[in-house]
């Protein structure tokens, strides 16, 4: 029988040999974790206090109608001017360059107009040029930032300036967004872009972290997301992302309206657990109306867990029961002894079982 002889791999070169070789071997180096935990890191620069990092990418999103022109707008004036956002947070003044291929020359004259008498700031302007992010035209913004001193590139909105022909492919949004916004940051930029919320299904309702269209990559690729919500005469700021520091307190603002003079005033910081509630209350009253029929807990959370509203189902439960204690809900027991809920309230000698079927 033939005798075999397991042997070791022949190595074909060294490790001197292969070091020898590389051109840049320190830059293919680990650093130890002992290394690491010594290092003494510079602390986080802002444009805006906590919101908008210095060199940082940062997306700011909102569905229709809410606020996001108005917002960016007010932040190019008080970043040009180094006046304090809201008259809450500090900024680093500095020029501004801002791609408009959203809103329009006239209507941001328009508004700009109403937001400040002050127009010998350092603001740049292009407006629905049918300007797009590439490689052709990086070289172009690199050559206006060293032109103007640019320090903060403002681009509304990314789904009008990029060239992804699929925003939900994570290597597209990457070449096509992420590599490019990232020469700009090197260049010493902070870039800010305003992009859609996602069309919300029946019954759901706006989770910030979660509502930006496209491939989460988008959400990856940034430093800093704000989401704006409109609630009816204010706008709710919800910073959901923030690499730099603990994501700040929801917070509103304001539409003042005053001498055909139009501001944001900051209206302090919003109560999320009891906004939580509110948006939870109305899902399920709008929810039994809709089965048109009782419903029990376990269904209901069912029902809101499906339909990804914010909350949890030990949050779901508590919502049920103050809002039975409140009779806004009304309560009887059925099959299995579970507690079946509905929105009118029982007639007599009526059970929640007919009620169902």
């Amino acid at each position: 029988m033939k005798d075999y002889k397991v042997t070791e791999p022949k190595i074909e070169k060294s490790i001197q040999e292969i070091e020898a070789t590389l051109e840049n071997e320190k830059d293919i180096e680990p650093v130890s974790l002992s290394e690491l935990m010594k290092t003494e890191f510079p602390e986080a620069k802002w444009i805006v206090q906590d919101l908008i990092p210095v060199e940082g990418i940062v997306a700011l999103s909102g569905a229709p109608a809410s606020y996001k022109t108005w917002f960016i707008l007010d932040l190019a004036i008080k970043v040009a001017e180094g006046k304090p956002l809201f008259d809450q947070f500090e900024t680093k003044q500095c020029s501004v360059l801002f791609i408009d291929e959203e809103t329009g020359a006239q209507w941001i004259q328009k508004r700009i107009a109403k937001l400040s008498s002050n127009f010998d700031i350092p603001i740049q302007l292009f407006s629905q040029t049918g300007f797009k992010l590439s490689d052709k035209t990086i070289p172009r913004l690199l050559y206006l930032i060293e032109k103007y001193e640019i320090g903060v590139i403002i681009f509304d909105s990314l789904v009008r300036i990029n060239t992804a022909k699929d925003e939900n492919s994570s290597l597209e949004i990457e070449d096509k967004v992420g590599r490019l916004f990232r020469k700009l940051t090197n260049a010493g930029v902070t870039v800010i872009f305003t992009h859609h919320h996602r069309k919300l299904g029946h019954l759901q309702k706006s989770n910030p972290s979660q509502d930006m269209r496209g491939s989460g990559d988008i959400l990856a690729l940034v430093d800093s997301h704000i989401a704006l919500e409109r609630k009816k005469e204010s706008v709710v700021v919800t910073q959901a992302k923030s690499r730099h520091n603990q994501e700040l307190k929801p917070f509103s603002l304001n539409f003042i309206t005053e001498d055909e003079r139009f501001r944001l005033e900051f209206a302090g910081d919003v109560d999320v657990f009891q906004d939580k509630k509110v948006v939870i209350t109305e899902a399920i009253k709008e929810l039994l109306t809709r089965e048109g029929k009782a419903m029990n807990k376990s269904e209901i959370c069912e029902a809101l867990r499906a339909s990804k509203i914010d909350g949890g189902e030990s949050t779901y439960k508590k919502v049920i029961k103050e809002m039975c204690e409140n009779e806004e809900l009304f309560t009887q027991r059925g099959k299995k002894n579970a507690m079946y809920c509905w929105v009118k309230p029982f007639e007599e000698n009526q059970t929640a079982i007919e009620v169902v079927e």
